[in-house]
């Protein structure tokens, strides 16, 4: 996957910009997107093919519908098998309005989408509790029981009788002699909608949501808090939804319940699965195969819709298990010569001016960071034991032990993935201890993991822009000149091997704009020409930037190597703590690392 141009201008030189542009497949798809979309309406229309104009108008919507769809599966990470129940809702109220009350048809489309929003938001609660095909279980009572409801609400839905529209003056008006202004206003929302997806994947929004679907965990040390993304996505993906349901009246010139049934919902999330996701054109595409085929090519089989998608859907995910598209990308990377970072590894940023810290909460004198008798258990097993620890601003802090003795347990807690039962933590003169992860970041602190966060569907600068992003939206400075020299580099972050994760990840947090940063396990995984330039990186760090560095790790020669202080962990407890040559002669110390040749004598 090619980077997306925002990202080229953020980190590119200009001169670079143009041609990144055009080698985007995104705006292949984009372009192959709207050309089908508007062939597929304007075509016919302009032709009298009145058949042919209403189905194709009637793609496009639902492709539209997919499209939100997309949003949430593939960029979210939710599961939702309601949104045949979201398009139901906009239809029905729409034509209400229109049919039964004489509303113009504007007030009447914008009360149908704001009623398809209300139907989201009920939907994005679940998704702030439960994940994946749970919720989507949740989300398909609503698709079950919509319309039932309708039926039931005889007295304001006109019941199993539905709801006739006139929008045949539509249809017999045209535009300059050549289309209906039906077709165009079609048109125009379903390019708006191509336009919008591809502009929100583009901005920090959707780097955000993606992140938050891949892992919870670093979207939280971004800042960025997984159930508000949860929740903006079901809004936005209502929204476009309603829109396109508010539109269908008019194309169909009638609703009843039975067009909403279950099969709608599992129309919208199976042409996400076999047009491909992550893309406009899938959707499309999608959309193209389960209703032109079973409703076109097989109109007389019809009652066997279900069955057909099925069919369908089988054949495409068989041959095609990225989907249609998806397939298509995959051929073109392998077309790609497969490259690496340029002067991959730590070393290639060592020569980077890496800039002072500036941040006004930063008390000089205070400690980063006070633990005061912190427990922690799970049910009886004991991890943090009373643990009082106190790392100065602007040292290497190492946490050491066996397997088993607390460290990531207290890294966790210090960075609010686990909340402590009793105690006080303290950073930047603010308790900590009961406050979430984002928040935490928000704070200044930064957090890598053993197995560094990389998110694989997203490019190697949109990963580092994640960085950037979390600075700006907490008002903090951030060093770019740190990430150009891995813009030479590949562009999928599939590509990039242990230790090229491992330094974007590093960066990704400098970029943060983090004051205090945990690390887990660092070193693991690196060659020992890595470790050691990696060592060099956190020395540039602490004594160019003036950051903290706590981290966990069992590389005893690189912790010696760099750390200002280490604390020793024994079964949740703090057996010892001191600089590093005091802790090498530490008898207790000593004891536990007997015959270890990594540690000093």
């Amino acid at each position: 996957m090619s980077a997306s141009p925002s990202a080229q201008g953020e980190i590119a030189e200009p001169s670079t910009r143009k041609k990144a542009r055009s080698e985007s497949p995104r705006y292949s798809t984009l372009t192959i997107a709207v050309a089908l979309a508007s062939l597929g309406v304007l075509v016919p229309d302009a032709l009298h093919l009145d058949y042919w104009t209403l189905s194709f108008q009637l793609v496009n919507l639902l492709a539209v519908a997919a499209l939100c769809q997309n949003l949430l599966l593939a960029d979210a990470g939710q599961v939702s098998f309601g949104q045949g129940a979201v398009f139901g809702v906009a239809a029905y109220c729409t034509g209400i309005a229109v049919g039964l009350h004489a509303l113009p048809y504007l007030y009447a489309a914008c009360l149908g989408t704001l009623a398809a929003c209300g139907l989201g938001i009920l939907f994005a609660l679940p998704a702030l509790r439960v994940q994946h095909y749970y919720l989507g279980f949740v989300t398909l009572s609503g698709a079950l029981v919509f319309p039932q409801l309708v039926t039931a609400l005889n007295e304001y839905t006109n019941g199993i009788g539905g709801i006739t529209i006139q929008a045949a003056s539509r249809r017999n008006d045209r535009i300059w002699g050549l289309v209906s202004p039906l077709s165009v206003a079609v048109l125009a929302l379903t390019i708006a909608s191509f336009l919008a997806y591809e502009w929100i994947r583009r901005r920090p929004l959707g780097r955000a949501m993606r992140v938050a679907a891949f892992s919870p965990e670093a979207a939280q040390s971004l800042g960025i808090s997984p159930g508000r993304m949860r929740f903006v996505a079901f809004i936005i993906a209502a929204a476009g939804t309603g829109l396109a349901g508010s539109l269908y009246p008019a194309v169909i010139g009638f609703v009843s319940p039975q067009a909403f049934g279950m099969d709608m919902s599992v129309l919208f999330f199976m042409s996400v699965i076999i047009g491909g996701r992550t893309s406009v054109l899938g959707p499309l595409l999608g959309v193209a195969m389960l209703y032109l085929v079973p409703n076109m090519l097989l109109a007389g089989l019809v009652e066997y819709r279900l069955l057909i998608y099925g069919a369908i859907a089988f054949v495409a995910m068989y041959a095609f298990p990225e989907g249609i598209v998806g397939a298509w990308a995959h051929w073109r990377l392998q077309l790609r010569p497969s490259r690496t970072l340029a002067n991959a590894g730590p070393g290639s940023i060592l020569d980077v001016p890496i800039l002072p810290r500036r941040d006004p909460w930063v008390q000089p004198g205070r400690p980063a960071i006070e633990v005061q008798g912190a427990c922690l258990s799970f049910g009886s097993v004991v991890a943090l034991d009373g643990v009082d620890l106190e790392v100065r601003r602007g040292e290497i802090h190492a946490l050491i032990g066996s397997n088993g003795s607390g460290k990531t347990s207290l890294l966790n807690a210090l960075s609010g993935f686990n909340a402590i039962d009793s105690g006080m933590i303290r950073t930047a003169g603010v308790d900590i201890s009961c406050l979430r992860p984002h928040l935490i970041a928000g704070l200044g602190v930064g957090r890598t993991f053993q197995t560094p966060r990389i998110v694989p569907n997203l490019s190697v600068q949109e990963n580092l822009m994640l960085g950037q992003d979390a600075a700006r939206a907490l008002g903090r400075e951030h060093d770019e000149g740190l990430a150009s020299p891995l813009t030479d580099g590949p562009q999928n972050a599939d590509w990039l091997s242990h230790g090229e994760r491992r330094l974007a990840e590093v960066v990704r947090v400098i970029l943060q704009g983090a004051d205090i940063l945990l690390m887990d396990e660092p070193a693991a995984g690196l060659s020992p020409a890595e470790r050691a330039a990696f060592a060099t990186l956190l020395m540039r760090l602490k004594n160019e930037r003036g950051t903290t560095v706590v981290l966990v790790e069992h590389d005893l020669r690189f912790v010696w190597g760099i750390a200002d202080r280490i604390t020793v962990l024994e079964s949740g407890r703090v057996i010892a703590s001191g600089t590093a040559s005091a802790m090498a002669a530490h008898p207790v110390v000593a004891k536990m690392f007997v015959g270890d040749k990594h540690v000093p004598d």
